[in-house]
């Protein structure tokens, strides 16, 4: 079966009647990805997805021989610039993106890439397509948006850590200096009068500590001479409205540093059964810094979501010099771009050229080092 007409492609542009169909999918044994889950998405296309220049396009791809699930994509086309995309529900807070696969879903190229003809037609026109960050795979799936032509590895990549069923293992096998960094710090915060680690699970306690978070953020950011997005209504939004979507059931997790009514630390995080992905953290400096709140919340919320039954601990995209203390794999990410326009092929060659120049770097590390030790000097300069 290799044929667009094979599948049937329904388009919606109203979430409820999308997210009903894809619930029964789920409860059918379809993989679906931390950041496709409903409660992601309903704060999404209620707040970023909502914006003017977005319409929500939410793709679901049955077999049309029987009517069987395939395949969902939740979608948005937008304006980048002069051209109309074709993207996921990201603007830049979705760490991982991924389809919903339902277990018939075909992984042979041939069969993608008739669905992905099927799509085609059935999508508002648009120039570009452009996919970004996907894993290679979702769950005990593989990705199958990974046979598209046009599908690149990404300059980002994720950063899991797996923990076994004991956690004083698994930390005493950290390399040695930063283990006792951390055991120091802790002594140290502990000396604060009422100080703590603690998981706010009312949404009402849970607002001020997420101001405070974006406070600490912000201002970590700037000092950094970094452009600094997430003030914007639409991303304000967003989280708060995460937090009231998934908060009460688990699926959201706030943590924080305290030392009595102070917020030290705080860390946002997504759960589910086993998984646990970190979204967002801030943590003050000054005085503070000599007790590194910021990996210290890490580990103490690791720590307990560890006692909960959490084994893997996503730090999520971002090369950052305090995740790799805590020892994470790589996940390679991908991206896929085409062009569905004359307007659209510029953009998509460049994207083909970033790629390949990457992939020459790559293969010359002493140069790669280098160019990062340089930037590192400029970032440091600036």
């Amino acid at each position: 079966m290799n044929r667009a007409d094979d599948y049937q492609v329904t388009i919606e542009r109203e979430l409820a009647p999308a997210l009903a169909r894809w619930r029964g999918w789920e409860r059918d044994g379809a993989a679906v990805g931390l950041f496709q889950r409903e409660h992601w998405l309903r704060a999404w296309y209620a707040t970023l997805g909502a914006q003017a220049g977005r319409e929500p396009l939410l793709a679901s791809i049955e077999r049309r021989a029987d009517g069987r699930a395939l395949l969902a994509l939740p979608l948005v086309r937008e304006r980048r610039g002069g051209l109309r995309c074709i993207a996921f529900a990201d603007a830049g807070v979705s760490d991982y993106a991924a389809p919903i696969c339902a277990p018939d879903c075909p992984a042979d190229p041939a069969a993608v890439r008739a669905m992905f003809a099927a799509l085609r037609r059935a999508l508002p026109g648009a120039d570009l397509w452009s996919l970004e960050k996907m894993p290679a795979r979702i769950g005990e799936r593989d990705n199958p948006l990974l046979q598209l032509p046009g599908t690149r590895a990404s300059a980002l990549f994720g950063n899991p850590v797996t923990v076994g069923e004991d956690f004083e293992a698994w930390r005493f096998s950290r390399e040695k200096t930063h283990r006792k960094e951390l055991e120091r710090s802790w002594r140290v915060f502990s000396r604060h009068p009422q100080a703590r680690w603690e998981r706010i699970e009312d949404p009402a306690q849970a607002l001020p500590v997420m101001d405070a978070l974006e406070a600490l953020q912000r201002e970590a950011i700037r000092g950094k001479g970094w452009a600094y997005l997430l003030d914007e209504p639409g991303y304000r939004a967003f989280y708060r409205e995460l937090i009231a979507q998934g908060l009460a059931g688990g699926e959201t997790v706030l943590t924080a540093l305290r030392a009595g009514e102070e917020v030290v630390a705080a860390l946002l995080g997504l759960r589910r059964g086993d998984e646990y992905a970190m979204i967002r953290i801030g943590n003050a400096a000054g005085e503070w810094r000599n007790c590194s709140p910021g990996r210290l919340v890490i580990e103490r919320t690791m720590a307990a979501l560890h006692a909960q039954g959490v084994r893997r601990f996503d730090f999520t995209i971002g090369d950052y010099a305090y995740k790799r203390g805590f020892q994470p794999e790589r996940l390679d990410l991908f991206d896929s771009t085409v062009a569905l326009s004359w307007k659209g092929r510029p953009h998509s060659l460049r994207a083909g050229l970033r790629h390949r120049a990457r992939a020459w770097l790559a293969d010359r590390p002493e140069l790669k080092r280098r160019l990062s030790a340089l930037r590192a000097r400029a970032d440091d300069a600036g």
